[in-house]
């Protein structure tokens, strides 16, 4: 019995752990609040101009680069980058092609922090719910062909590469109803 509950206890601590390396992945996503709480979004009024948050989560290093690309949804017309901070950084491209951003010395990012690095203004176009999910993806720096996005560290330069997420415009709930295995079954006979 005291095998039998040690093992448990294991497979427990191992999923626990594993869980808690994978929320400490750094990301870099698109939200569509200032909170840095939402990544799903329904359509906007045709023509509005909105801002939307890009943000880096889980570096845990200090920063002094970063650079990444984003892909817009037919749904949304960007504009322009806008830096949070356009005295302590400078930006090379656009979002939609890739962008890169340096810090200077003086004011290099805290990455143990979710940082703010980027304001896209953007335009609502129309915009259907029925057509599905129209998904704004954080992609690699695409002058360089980089598939995910990469930031470097202060104290080397040392290139680390994160994951970019996906927010999603219209993102639908699938129809459900209540019924019972047996049911199920009987549509397949």
């Amino acid at each position: 019995m005291k095998k039998a509950s040690a093992g448990v206890l294991a497979v427990v601590l191992i999923g626990v752990l594993a869980g808690s390396a994978l929320a400490q992945v750094p990301t870099v996503q698109v939200f569509f609040d200032a909170s840095h709480t939402q990544t799903m979004a329904s359509c906007g009024t045709q023509g509005t101009l909105t801002t939307l948050y890009v943000v880096m989560n889980n570096w845990n290093m200090n920063i002094t680069g970063v650079d990444f690309s984003i892909t817009y949804p037919p749904a949304l017309v960007w504009l322009a980058d806008v830096l949070p901070d356009p005295s302590t950084s400078v930006s090379i491209g656009q979002s939609p092609g890739g962008i890169a951003i340096a810090y200077a010395n003086c004011c290099y990012l805290n990455g143990t922090q979710s940082l703010e690095v980027l304001l896209p203004l953007v335009i609502w176009a129309p915009c259907n719910c029925n057509y599905g999910p129209g998904p704004v993806v954080v992609g690699g720096y695409t002058p360089l062909g980089k598939t995910q996005p990469t930031a470097i560290r202060k104290e080397d330069f040392e290139q680390f590469s994160g994951i970019g997420m996906t927010s999603l415009i219209c993102a639908s709930d699938f129809a459900t109803e209540p019924t019972t295995w047996g049911k199920v079954k009987a549509l397949y006979r």
